[in-house]
């Protein structure tokens, strides 16, 4: 059985085709059974024409994923038939419901167990002889998938998909220079009291990490292969250190014995299950960035060279300002002809100037991160990541420029951390094009599921549109995948004013260790009190507190709380110059304040708005706000 999914639900999928297996069919899912080495693309295509059928894991990401409406392609082309799996209740896109009208699909969200069972009776009816005929045996109950509507429209955008699938695959962004493979020469695990599946377990997540993307190859074999090329490897040690775990993780060229990159990190004791799959993200995270840009120079770097640039992700990620930029410079002087190295050196400008303090002193170090762009963009002018980055260096303001640039950077390469759909994401968020954002977020996620970020930014952007049930998901992600114990305590303080559960905010800050000054958090308190009593004579001093911190303590958190008080004017003050904050549903008050007009003429909004012949959503909403009429 050939499993398809989106890269956000690798966990789920990897679920199923345990449960199918163990039931005694065999199963192909290219996480897990992609040679290194071998051609991502060929792969699929191969697995496609020799399955039984297909298992189309279903879900809210799977709904947005053009790699799946691919591989349902090829199912027609092949008479492969296809039962559609829903993890979640969700209505397919117009592509998806034409593909599905006549499949057959079991919902997963009913009963785990019940749907499994039924998706292998489905499986043993299905004719190995011609996957396109009837099957024969008991019948399973199971549903036509979704009614087919407008059926000759859908019938010719679909065959318009079709031959824009197959133009993207002809015309998709040339390959890399030379392949990347990683073998998993494993983790020691030198504690006794350790999961003996710990090693296994790990192999597998970083396997499935790896195997994301058609750059990186992973291996298990016992030794490297022969010849002259670097030969990568990734391994470790984890033992118990008190009430942590250590785990050291080695990523190095075993043909030289040169380690390339080295990270230890302790994990709480009680989170012992789900170390592996914390270890995937943080050296899966750093070890794809160093190859995936190591990939585009026309030779394998010098180890020399490489051990920088592994140093150059690691602080990148991190966010280490000069930190960054300083192993970024030793790369270009080694290799002054690497595009990505340049890119590098501008990120490390840019983040060096979003921690500048003296705004001269920053301005000069933007100027420096441009200088770099163009040398990037002069080797590479599809260099996604120097046209992504380049966006953080121009006017705040230039909206439409940022667009161009954001655009040119998907079009050019998809950077395989799904950045620069991030970035688009956040640009569409700041000029109130909410479902546009959902969109960018969740090919971001899509393209790297581990980015705890991208998670995040796609949860608060479907709560502005309504999309409370689904955004859960992903909340529930970036919680998983941030490395800070009170983040979800710090997510409920953001979020509480959107989703009403004041409670959960009244916790966080009771009874968990978040930092802040003890005026912050009485003021907060008092808000999320008068909210949860809906008081109006708490809602008043709650005001009055929050208005009265001072101005490094009113951070987006107390915007937003005051927006959900009916402090309109008050949270606009506040809030001028932070657009993102605009378009959440507790500052729809903020939108009819008579000086919101002269914000947006000064914020460049109005005039991006007409230019782009664009409008943010809350325009096409019944009672739309009054500035709406200006454009």
């Amino acid at each position: 059985m050939f499993i398809s999914y989106a890269t956000a639900d690798r966990q789920q999928a990897l679920a199923v085709c345990d449960s199918i297996e163990s039931r005694g069919t065999p199963c192909w899912i290219s996480s897990r059974d992609v040679p290194p080495g071998e051609n991502y693309q060929e792969a699929i295509v191969q697995a496609l024409r020799n399955t039984r059928a297909v298992v189309l894991v279903f879900s809210w990401a799977a709904n947005k994923s053009d790699e799946i409406k691919k591989e349902l392609s090829l199912a027609s082309r092949y008479h492969v038939q296809v039962i559609a799996l829903r993890l979640q209740n969700v209505e397919p896109s117009d592509a998806f419901a034409y593909e599905l009208s006549t499949r057959q699909w079991i919902d997963a969200f009913n009963g785990w167990d019940k749907s499994i069972d039924s998706l292998v009776s489905r499986i043993a009816q299905t004719s190995g002889a011609n996957q396109g005929d009837a099957a024969t045996g008991v019948p399973v109950p199971t549903r036509s998938a979704f009614p087919s509507r407008r059926f000759l429209a859908i019938a010719a955008a679909a065959g318009m998909l079709v031959l824009l699938t197959v133009a993207g695959w002809w015309l998709r962004p040339h390959a890399p220079a030379h392949s990347m493979t990683v073998r998993l020469a494993g983790f020691q695990t030198l504690s006794a009291d350790l999961p003996a599946t710990m090693r296994d377990a790990l192999n597998s997540e970083i396997s499935a990490a790896f195997n994301a993307d058609g750059v990186i190859g992973v291996s298990t074999a016992p030794a490297p292969q022969p010849g002259s090329a670097p030969a990568y490897a990734l391994g470790g040690t984890v033992h118990r250190i008190g009430n942590s775990v250590r785990v050291i993780t080695e990523f190095k060229n075993e043909r030289t014995g040169t380690i390339l990159w080295s990270d230890s990190v302790d994990y709480p004791d009680d989170q012992v299950a789900k170390i592996p799959h914390k270890v995937a993200v943080d050296a899966g995270i750093v070890v794809r960035c160093g190859l995936s840009g190591a990939s585009t120079y026309r030779k394998p770097l010098p180890d020399r060279v490489l051990k920088d640039y592994m140093q150059y992700c690691q602080e990148s990620w991190a966010y280490g300002g000069t930190k960054t930029l300083l192993p970024a410079q030793r790369v270009v002087a080694a290799l002054p002809d690497f595009s990505w190295g340049w890119s590098a050196v501008q990120t490390g400008f840019m983040q060096a100037a979003f921690d500048e303090p003296d705004e001269r002193r920053a301005e000069q170090l933007r100027a420096e991160g441009l200088r770099a762009a163009a040398k990037a963009l002069a080797l590479d002018p599809r260099n996604s990541e120097a046209l992504d980055r380049k966006t953080y260096l121009i006017d705040p303001y230039a909206w439409g420029e940022q667009e161009s640039l954001y655009r040119a950077a998907i079009a050019a390469k998809p950077l395989d951390c799904g950045c620069e759909h991030y970035g688009y994401g956040l640009m569409l968020n700041n000029v109130g094009r909410m479902n546009d954002a959902v969109d960018q977020f969740r090919a971001a996620t899509d393209m790297l599921a581990l980015w705890p970020d991208s998670q995040l930014a796609l949860s608060i952007a479907l709560l502005a549109v309504r999309r409370t049930e689904e955004a859960k998901d992903h909340f529930e992600a970036a919680i998983d995948l941030s490395k800070d114990p009170n983040f979800a305590a710090w997510l409920a303080l953001n979020v509480s004013p959107e989703t009403g559960n004041y409670a959960a905010a009244i916790v966080a800050l009771k009874e968990t260790q978040l930092e802040m000054p003890d005026t912050s958090r009485a003021a907060l308190l008092a808000g999320y009190r008068a909210l949860a009593a809906n008081d109006p004579q708490q809602k008043l001093k709650a005001i009055s507190l929050l208005v009265a911190l001072p101005k490094e303590e009113q951070r987006d958190q107390v915007v937003v709380l005051l927006g959900a008080l009916g402090a309109s004017h008050e949270a606009l003050q506040i809030a001028a110059d932070r657009p993102w904050l605009f378009w959440r549903r507790s500052m729809r008050g903020v939108l009819n304040d008579p000086a919101f007009p002269a914000v947006l003429q000064k914020l460049r909004l109005i005039a991006y708005w007409k230019q782009s012949h664009s409008q943010p959503d809350v325009c096409k909403e019944s009672g739309r706000p009054s500035f709406c009429g200006s454009l």
